[in-house]
């Protein structure tokens, strides 16, 4: 009379199981077809990405040869404006085009201050917080800040998806972080750079940027601030020349 033991009738079954997954002819080609698929779906977005950019080469092309010509011929092209406005009118442009020359120089020079101090400030915290790579991270950091509103947010999930990698709890301690240099940022230290030469809000900042990105995408955002500046500086210039002539008609229709 032979006995069959359970552990002999366990190791039968799998034995079973692992030779019908073996010798099973559909799971082979499904498997393939799925990773197929990936492939293919990969292939795709990056085919999209990539026709995506190449729609911006030639402004990216042509950009840089027109800031040489306008670096080079800036000062001949503003006076031929200039003396293009009638006699009274001169002055006026001639200011207007000094205050331009102040915004631009002056955000400029904040925006490339405020990417090294971000910079500076993420490799720091992520090197004290033990998130790996914080010298990439804060470089990243630097150069992302030239992107308004979105390179925080790439930066933010650059480095929570590092910091998970390598601790769960150090994905969230790198957002908080993050939030909290955001806030400082935004309404302590960016404000002092750019209050001498651009007086904008953080609100319409942050409309500018959205105005743009809805408007004209990555380069939207790029131009959206700058042409904010510009356009408070051509107001306030619209605003005082209005007076001014409102002013000087005063005397005239009184002596009437």
């Amino acid at each position: 009379m032979s006995r069959e033991y359970p552990d002999a009738r366990v190791r039968q079954g799998r034995g079973a199981i692992a030779i019908e997954s073996e010798t099973d002819p559909v799971a082979a080609p499904s498997q393939t077809r799925v990773f197929l698929q990936i492939i293919l779906v990969i292939a795709g977005v990056a085919l999209v990405a990539i026709v995506g950019a190449l729609a911006y080469l030639p402004w990216l092309l042509l950009i840089p040869i027109l800031a040489f010509f306008l670096l080079k011929d800036a000062a001949t092209m503003r006076r031929t404006l200039i003396r293009a406005l009638p006699h009274q009118g001169q002055l006026r442009g001639h200011r207007l085009f000094e205050e331009l020359n102040t915004t631009l120089a002056a955000y400029t020079r904040a925006q490339l201050l405020a990417c090294v101090l971000v910079g500076v400030l993420c490799g720091a915290g992520f090197a004290i917080l033990g998130i790996p790579y914080p010298v990439v991270l804060g470089v990243l950091a630097g150069v992302l800040e030239f992107i308004p509103l979105v390179g925080p947010l790439v930066l933010a999930a650059v480095a929570a998806t590092i910091g998970a990698l390598h601790a769960p709890i150090l994905a969230l301690w790198a957002v908080l972080f993050l939030s909290v240099l955001r806030l400082v940022d935004d309404y302590v230290i960016y404000p002092r750079l750019i209050r001498r030469g651009i007086h904008l809000h953080p609100l319409v900042v942050i409309l500018a940027v959205l105005t743009g990105a809805e408007l004209g995408g990555i380069a939207g955002i790029f131009l959206a601030v700058p042409a904010a500046a510009i356009a408070s500086v051509l107001y306030r210039h619209w605003a005082d020349w209005r007076r001014d002539d409102s002013d000087a008609t005063l005397p005239v229709a009184g002596a009437r």
